[in-house]
């Protein structure tokens, strides 16, 4: 029985770049290239076609991100993620910095590789995806390790201001809630009926609490929860 091959889609506005990858995919005697377009609207258009005509042939975008607009690629992916979750979408990119990567595997690329890679790393990415895997590359890997320190460290401040809040009196958290309104303190002290001296007196301890220099700074810790 003859296995069956990949269906590949090959996504990019450089015509070269599609040549280029239509020469190295041609050879490969797994894989069929079924198209070859130049932007992110065709590439969706086109997998979307194959997809629905036969979804036991596993389909593999590799897809460009800056084509006919900046976010062309990022949006064609969370297209086909979707409307045809058996599409594989591989990013072949110059872009490598962390919010682009992160884009794309939050719209659902199974692998991200640069345009500098080889042409074994762009074959074993192409039967990954099409086998159903998505390998962590040591890029992303250090990418996915940055960001859960930066989770851990946002959540650990979260569960400190929660902390400083409850030990708030009433006045404190009724001042605090008229400071998030955008009332000023002169404004505060009208409507609470309060002398300025007390409305100081209270802001000093609300500081101290928060460990923060000013108004504006407590405001916008308590914004983040």
């Amino acid at each position: 029985m003859e296995e069956t091959k990949i269906s590949v889609i090959i996504a990019d506005d450089m015509l070269p770049i599609r040549e280029y990858l239509q020469t190295v995919l041609s050879h490969e005697p797994d894989m069929e290239i079924i198209a070859a377009v130049g932007s992110g609207e065709e590439a969706v258009a086109v997998a979307l076609s194959a997809y629905e005509r036969n979804q036991a042939t596993p389909h593999v975008v590799l897809m460009d991100l800056e084509m006919e607009t900046p976010r062309a690629g990022v949006e064609a992916i969370e297209a086909l993620s979707q409307k045809a979750p058996g599409v594989r979408c591989v990013v072949l990119t110059h872009f490598a910095d962390d919010e682009t990567v992160f884009n794309a595997f939050e719209a659902g690329a199974v692998d991200y590789l640069l345009k500098d890679a080889s042409v074994a790393e762009i074959l074993e990415a192409v039967r990954s995806a099409a086998r159903g895997m998505s390998p962590i590359r040591p890029r992303i890997a250090e990418l996915i390790r940055k960001e859960f320190q930066a989770m851990r460290a946002e959540r650990a401040a979260l569960v400190s201001t929660l902390n400083i809040v409850y030990r708030l009196t009433p006045t404190e958290l009724e001042l605090l809630r008229l400071l998030a309104e955008g009332k000023t303190q002169k404004e505060i002290t009208e409507i609470r009926h309060i002398a300025p001296s007390t409305m100081r007196t209270h802001m000093a301890n609300i500081l101290k609490k928060f460990a923060e220099p000013t108004a504006r700074d407590v405001v916008k810790r308590l914004k983040r929860l």
